[in-house]
Formats: structure tokens, sequence, C-alpha cells
């Protein structure tokens, strides 16, 4: 009986062997099926099945309890029972393909399981990883096909076309760039971005390619729609998003996709963490995230250096003076900013004039420095 069907079909009956509500998950804890009827169960099953995955706070209680250590290491089932989070005991036994962890089946029997109830799920736990090892293998070309066709889109030109005529409603549309302080952006965070677009903007796609995930969506609701996500669903996650510029033309996707990982790479370089934002709300985050290098490959040319020289030697405050100065605009508002008195201010003001030959007064010099300093991170 449970060969048959795709896991849905397999939880729910097993669910009706068991007489228990029934929820098959991978080893991250995300849901890949649940059986029908009786899913108000309690709030754990619930939030379970609406966020396609554990909740934190009864992740953290299963955590606490060891049920992730006794799944590595037993085939066992067992009963996860925690009064503490309101949770129905569930008995538990854990999925595994050539010795490996792939999963577990949790039925919430409401206390010790049965000797028929655990032969049952014993038995379950093989036709599962047969079944997620289906599953695994279609996702994969799913996802091949779903790289392939993004890879197409952002590259621009001719293949772009090509792709946006087959796979794109009508424009006009924008890159979005998501990357996280890591390496690569998590994939239970991808597959939540995935699951939002697909419920959110059906007509939109994404994949992961390289440490970012990328995705073309309609420009009108870009912004709104990776504002939503990140508010909702990625709050916590150390993330950024980059939206690139509209077109109507596919074959111009590709200056689009430069646009939105320059905009996430000067976000995450200047630490806005959470901030979803297009070149316009950025602008000054990119302009100093592409004059890095030069800044960087040439510190003494800068008129930073002369002030930070200065201050080596006597311990003068300059460069604090000047960015404070740069900062408010005036001598009085950067002379509260340092807890200084006014005439403090125009001192060092004054030394950085004639000593150092950093003019404020001179445009250019105002330029160099902020540059300069904006290199170093937030001010």
């Amino acid at each position: 009986m449970l060969d048959d069907g795709d896991l849905f079909e397999v939880a729910n009956s097993l669910a009706g062997l068991v007489n228990a509500p029934v929820t098959i998950e991978d080893r991250d804890t995300v849901v890949v099926a649940y059986s029908g009827g009786d899913q108000d169960v309690d709030e754990a099953r619930v939030g379970t099945i609406l966020s396609r995955q554990v909740p934190v706070r009864f992740r953290d209680a299963i955590a606490r309890a060891g049920v992730f250590e006794r799944l590595e290491r037993s085939d066992e089932v067992f009963v996860v029972d925690l009064p503490e989070v309101r949770m129905v005991p569930r008995a538990v036994v854990a999925v595994r393909e050539q010795g490996r962890l792939v999963g577990s089946i949790w039925a919430a029997v409401g206390g010790a399981p049965t000797a028929a109830q655990e032969k049952v799920l014993r038995a379950a736990a093989p036709v599962v990883a047969a079944h997620l090892r289906s599953e695994r293998e279609r996702a994969d070309v799913v996802r091949r096909e779903r790289v392939r066709t993004v890879a197409d889109l952002i590259g621009g030109g001719e293949p772009a076309e090509d792709m946006a005529a087959r796979r794109l409603s009508t424009g006009p549309w924008s890159v979005i760039a998501l990357k996280g302080q890591d390496s690569e952006v998590p994939q239970e965070l991808w597959s939540a971005f995935d699951l939002h677009l697909s419920a959110i903007a059906p007509t939109a796609v994404c994949a992961p390619l390289g440490t970012a995930v990328f995705g073309v969506l309609p420009a009108d609701a870009a912004t709104r729609i990776m504002g939503d996500f990140v508010e909702r669903v990625a709050r916590r996650a150390r993330v950024v998003v980059g939206i690139g510029s509209d077109t109507e033309r596919a074959a111009a996707l590709g200056e689009s996709r430069s646009v939105a990982e320059q905009v996430a790479d000067a976000l995450l370089r200047m630490g806005r963490l959470g901030t979803v934002s297009d070149l316009s709300g950025a602008w000054v985050d990119v302009l100093a995230h592409r004059l890095e290098p030069l800044v960087r490959a040439h510190p003494d040319a800068s008129p930073l250096a002369r002030l930070e020289a200065y201050d080596a030697q006597h311990q003068a405050g300059l460069v604090d003076a000047v960015r404070a100065y740069l900062v408010d605009g005036e001598t009085t508002a950067a002379a509260e900013r340092l807890h200084v008195h006014p005439n403090t201010m125009r001192n060092r003001l004054r030394r950085a004039r004639e000593a150092c030959a950093v003019d404020l007064v001179d445009p250019d010099v105002r330029l160099a420095l902020m540059v300069a300093l904006r290199v170093r991170g937030p001010w």
C-alpha cells in the first residue's frame, strides 16, 4: 500500500494504519509530506504544516531533548514527549539511505505507540527513503532546468530573449540578487524564497547561482515582493537584496543583473543586513564600493592620510574633527558631536588646514575625504 503514489499519499496511508496524524520531514526538519485531516492536533503541527518547517521554538525544544542525536544513532521507534511546549507526544522513527540519515517520520499518537504502530512505522522507513530518493532525483532535474533558465535570462543578449519568450510574462522586469554573509545562501532560505515567489509572483523565476540567489521579477513589484520576504521570512537571516534596473528588453537583463549584484555587494560591505534596495537607495554605498580598490591601492594619495599621520604623531584628533564636520556641516554641531568646545573644533580644523593642507572650504578636498572615510565603513 505504501509503495503507491507520492509521499503525501504515503503519509495518508501511514496515518490510516497507525490511526494518528503523520508528518514526513527531511533531515533539516523541512516538511516534505503530511497526512490530511486532524491537522490542528496541536500548535506544533499547525505551524509546521503552514511554514513547511518545524517552527523555531519547537525545534529548539526538540533539540534540547536530544531528539536529533537519537535520530542519528538509532533505528528504533521512540517517543518525543514535550509537555513544556504543549506538544502532543509523537512516535518518531529515522529514515535512512545506505546508513545515512535522510529524514524522519512523526506520528502524533498521543503517548507510547503500540507494538502494531511501531511495526508499521519501522516498515515504512525504507519505503519513505525510496520515495525521498525519487523526489530528490526529480527535484535535481527541475533544479538544473531552473538554473539553466535563470542563467540564460540574467546573462542577457539573444539567449535571454529566447528564454523570456518561453518562460516570462510581459515586461518590464528587474533582476534581484539575494546574498548573505556566508559564502552561499542557506538551502532552507532559498527553499523558503522559492515557495514565497510561487505564492506571490508565480510568473517570476529564481535559482541559486554561485554565492547568490537570482530572480527575474516584475519590475513594478520587485521591491515590494522582496521587502515582504525579508520582513516575514528572512528577518533573522543575515541577508541583503539588491534590485537591478528595470528593463522592457530581456536582452538587457544582463545589465540589470550587474546592478543588482553591485547593490547587494555594497550593502554587505557596509553591513546593511536585512536591507532591500535598488541603486538609487544605495548609490553612495555602491560608489564607495566601486572606488574602494583605488583608495586601498593608493592610501597615501588621499588627504585623509596626512591627517592620520599628523594624529599619529601629535594625538591631535584631526580625523575625528574632520569626520564630524563633514557629517554635520558646521562647527557647533560637530563640536557637540565630539563633546568639545566650539573653539576647540575651530582650532582642530585650522590645524588640519595649516599643518596638513586639508582645507575643508575646497569641495574637491571634501569629496576626497568623504570617499576615503566611506570606504572605511559606515560613518
